[in-house]
């Protein structure tokens, strides 16, 4: 079994997106697009970044600071390297970013039947604060959760 002792997390680049796309599309059931992906590497209010090991991108990160509040708009880890610290790693720097860049808050939506990406941001802290009925395309409800930094 592999670990993420040797791991590196980078900014996104456009060459990304066929590797950032195929691990979102075998991770969410209402997978962005190329397109959305694209925007937001060149979207100045977006920190986009993957974590790689080995040069292979197993994972990655969407979030915006806004006014002192981070919130973390994507999340993924390829479907063969879950569970192995890659998640948990990807979050803790995020959540170092987002408090370094200003942020007294990180919020997310994450889906309700999500029990792996709940057990995460529990770890970390997150509260929830809120609900999103029938947020998802599936008509599958969001938890809207928060961590004060």
């Amino acid at each position: 079994m592999e670990s993420c002792d040797r791991i590196k997390i980078r900014l996104a680049v456009e060459n990304d997106l066929p590797e950032v796309l195929y691990i979102e599309q075998y991770s969410f059931s209402s997978a962005w697009t190329y397109a959305f992906f694209k925007h937001e590497i060149y979207n100045p209010l977006s920190c986009f970044y993957v974590v790689e090991t080995d040069s292979l991108i197993v994972g990655y990160i969407v979030f915006w600071i806004i006014a002192g509040e981070s919130h973390i708009a994507n999340l993924a880890i390829h479907p063969d390297h879950r569970r192995l610290g890659y998640g948990n790693q990807l979050m803790f720097w995020a959540v170092g970013k987002s408090v370094t860049e200003g942020a007294r808050s990180v919020t997310l939506e994450v889906n309700v039947n999500n029990a792996a990406a709940l057990a995460l941001y529990r770890h970390y802290g997150f509260k929830e604060v809120g609900k999103r009925l029938k947020y998802y395309e599936n008509r599958d409800d969001a938890l809207i959760l928060t961590l004060n930094v």
